[in-house]
């Protein structure tokens, strides 16, 4: 088949030991078989990781990308994924990001994705233009923060320009260490920034003028122009562009957010613009301005303890300049606070005490941590090492994690949420551990009548067999759905989530709200040109997450892995979402068999079937 649209139809090799850069074709077959984007991500990496890799090993692959809506005016359409064997959870684990720009400048510089292996010999980034490739010297750049080192390749290479940062936390291998896209939109929990430090690699910089080609131009415009009339006409959507997350999110008043807003800035074709610039007008920090993926997260330490929030816009820009995890940090720092009070962890002389309701002696620590010295590299090496390090009581003392990652999720999680849903179900079965994907899913955050279900489904693919098991009831007399089935319903957010990250578009609730199922296949469709109906488009993307089960399984991951923490059952519980009765391990153990079933796995073992390995078409992959 020809190349379709809509993709470069090239990937990047790099070699950073040799210093080797490959442009090959991409195989216009894998287009039509795995979306683009993130299934094409999972594609590539599962072709490209050596299976039983350590994480941080010089051979360690990785793999960057943009789907084929990506560069196109839809609205949304910027996001950047990415695939690697992530330290923290060491499984193969997907990482997303709003792409800002740098996702329209690597489809505009003619690639779809980049495949990147090995050590370079120094601090190097790689800069990308229009075809051309090579891989630089990061000297005066290796050992500044995220921004700082952003805003010094903006001055050396110009604008416009995407640029992937790292920060001193990801170049001292710190397992939650993030990389940056934009100085804006975080790339990387579970520690892909330190699998781009174990590299050498501090950055990407990438330009492009080529443009991107649409297969069937009006029917593109057609459905593009319905798509933002819709947007238009939403009643909601001046109040969605003026307050972005804090209108979901409050944890700072309307009133104090608009003293502090000074612009807010967007992905490239986002119409809510929900990231924010901000300058602190008054008070010790009067002049200080940060930029962040939203000021929701600049806010995000006064969930902590941290009283003014001036002082967390401090804290958790100095935190995004290191490149850490601020949710990881704050779980650390809790933790490493309960094991000195109770005498299992002691500080050196001259360390302050850990006051996480203090922005200085939190940002303190946050400095140790990422450039590892002191307690700080104890702390920096995460939970289970902290547990090994003080003995006896110390597991005991840690917070509710999974995968080696906190749950920040939960009843005892910083964001409290205590009924079970997929997007809680989904951080113990998601292979790369706790995540905020929720895609859309009625269950995110909110008690919902199951009346509302069906139509939300259907938005989202799932087809009309499935709807009867997910909703135990519906087919009855009265159409009114009796029951919910979590586990069953996991599997088509998770499918949701996968449609919309292989095409490039943007998962938040604010965007996807106006994207359908069968709207996202008429745009493929329209912009590629592969012959793509809604049940394709799902079934494309169930192979995409059924070969990453495959690549975890490879790295011996079983259902064990899966299983939620025993603490979760106990004071406070998550609760059932319908019943809101405190939830059994048996309860759990229910729902996990519903998700196997569900994906075609094996009940018991989550271990993909034969006959349906054999559907998808991947069989030859095991």
């Amino acid at each position: 088949m020809n190349q379709p649209r809509g993709f470069s139809g090239n990937v990047l090799y790099v070699d950073l030991g040799s210093g080797a850069t490959e442009t090959r074709p991409l195989a216009p077959e894998l287009c039509e078989r795995f979306i683009g984007g993130l299934g094409l991500c999972v594609k590539l990496a599962y072709d490209n990781i050596t299976p039983g890799v350590e994480p941080l090993a010089p051979e360690a692959a990785i793999v960057l990308g943009a789907g084929p809506l990506v560069g196109t005016n839809l609205p949304s359409s910027s996001r950047v994924y990415a695939v690697a064997r992530l330290p923290q959870s060491r499984s193969i684990g997907w990482c997303g990001a709003g792409g800002m720009v740098f996702g329209c400048m690597l489809k505009n510089a003619g690639l779809d994705h980049i495949v990147i292996r090995g050590k370079a010999g120094r601090p190097s980034y790689l800069y990308i233009e229009d075809g051309k490739t090579e891989i630089r010297d990061a000297a005066g750049i290796w050992g500044l923060g995220m921004d700082e080192a952003a805003e010094a390749l903006w001055e050396r290479e110009g604008r416009p320009a995407g640029v992937l940062t790292i920060g001193q936390a990801a170049e001292n291998l710190v397992p939650f260490s993030l990389a940056f896209i934009d100085r804006a939109a975080t790339l990387g929990r579970g520690g892909f920034g330190a699998v781009l430090g174990s590299k050498n690699l501090k950055a990407i910089v990438v330009k492009g003028s080529r443009g991107v080609r649409v297969h069937d131009r009006k029917a593109y415009r057609k459905l593009a122009n319905t798509l933002a009339e819709s947007i238009k006409n939403y009643e909601y959507l001046k109040e969605w562009q003026e307050l972005g997350l804090v209108k979901s999110l409050p944890v700072l008043s309307r009133q104090d957010y608009a003293t502090i807003r000074q612009r807010r800035i967007a992905c490239v074709s986002c119409p809510i613009g929900d990231k924010d610039v901000v300058r602190i007008p008054d008070g010790p920090h009067a002049g200080f301005t940060a930029c962040s993926s939203s000021v929701a997260n600049l806010c995000l330490p006064t969930i902590y303890g941290i009283a003014d929030f001036r002082d967390a816009i401090m804290l958790s820009a100095e935190v995004d300049c290191l490149g850490l995890d601020i949710y990881e940090l704050f779980g650390l720092l809790i933790f490493a606070r309960d094991l000195v009070q109770n005498g299992l962890l002691k500080l050196a002389p001259g360390e302050p005490p850990i006051n996480t309701a203090d922005w200085e002696s939190t940002a303190a620590w946050a400095r140790a941590i990422a450039l590892r010295k002191g307690t700080g590299a104890l702390i920096a090496n995460g939970y289970r090492a902290l547990i090994l390090a003080c003995g006896p009581g110390a597991e005991a003392l840690a917070p509710y994690t999974v995968k080696n990652m906190l749950t920040y999720v939960g009843p005892k999680g910083p964001l409290p949420w205590n009924l079970f849903g997929t997007m809680e179900l989904g951080q113990a079965m998601d292979p790369r551990g706790p995540h905020v994907g929720a895609s859309g899913s009625p269950t995110y955050f909110a008690k919902r009548p199951l009346a509302v279900f069906p139509k939300h489904l259907r938005r989202m693919g799932v087809p009309e067999d499935a709807l009867q098991r997910i909703l135990p009831g519906l087919s009855d007399p009265d159409g009114t759905p009796k029951s919910l089935r979590i586990g069953r319903l996991l599997k088509y957010s998770q499918t949701w989530f996968t449609v919309l990250g292989s095409l490039g578009l943007c998962a938040r609730a604010q965007i996807n709200r106006f994207y359908s199922c069968d709207l996202a296949a008429a745009l493929y469709q329209a912009v590629t040109g592969i012959p793509t109906t809604r049940d394709q488009l799902v079934f494309r993307a169930q192979r995409a997450w059924t070969l990453l089960r495959l690549a975890n399984i490879r790295e011996g991951f079983t259902a064990e892995q899966d299983a939620p923490p025993a603490r979760w059952f106990k004071d406070p519980p998550f609760k059932d979402y319908l019943t809101e009765q405190p939830l059994t391990p048996e309860a759990v153990q229910t729902l996990m068999a519903d998700y196997y079933d569900e994906q075609g796995w094996d009940p018991k073992t989550g271990v993909p079937t034969a006959e349906r390995l054999h559907e998808l078409g991947i069989d030859e992959e095991r």
